[in-house]
């Protein structure tokens, strides 16, 4: 009787063990993203423009529950440009510095070269928490010559 006793009081612990040890069913809600301004850098304006050899103002508010891993930016071409044997005017950049926060405003200039082509391109903001959750925003951009 003292030995079946004593094996249900182990399982018994060990059935609490193992239910307590369950991992938590809170979701952690992807990044949230507000593109606040994207244009030209001289100007810190909105209006989502970029002139060819200044750069590119954009500031982005970043609330991540998870905490941010990474930032990425990427730029491209829309519409005819050039062929794909010339050089085309592009951006995919990463950002680290933003890493372990969870809230931030993105504040960055990026350099629009010279002989970037006129035309309109379209801008992706990307950001990846430390759960591996994702979220993107997205907008359209013009690029003008000086």
């Amino acid at each position: 009787m003292k030995k079946r006793n004593l094996l249900v009081a182990i399982t018994l612990g060990v059935a609490v063990f193992f239910t307590a040890c369950d991992d938590d069913d809170t979701t952690i809600a992807k990044p949230e993203i507000t593109i606040t301004e994207l244009g030209e850098g001289d100007s810190h304006g909105n209006d989502h423009t970029g002139v060819a050899g200044s750069d590119l103002h954009v500031e982005v508010e970043i609330v991540a529950e998870g905490k941010i891993d990474v930032v990425q930016i990427e730029i491209h071409p829309e519409g005819e440009h050039k062929s794909a044997f010339e050089n085309v005017w592009e951006v995919d950049t990463t950002y680290t510095k933003f890493s372990g926060l969870k809230n931030t405003t993105f504040h960055e200039h990026i350099d629009i070269a010279e002989w970037a082509e006129p035309g309109d391109y379209h801008f992706h903001f990307i950001v990846t928490d430390m759960e591996g959750n994702q979220s993107s925003a997205e907008s359209e951009l013009e690029i003008v010559e000086e």
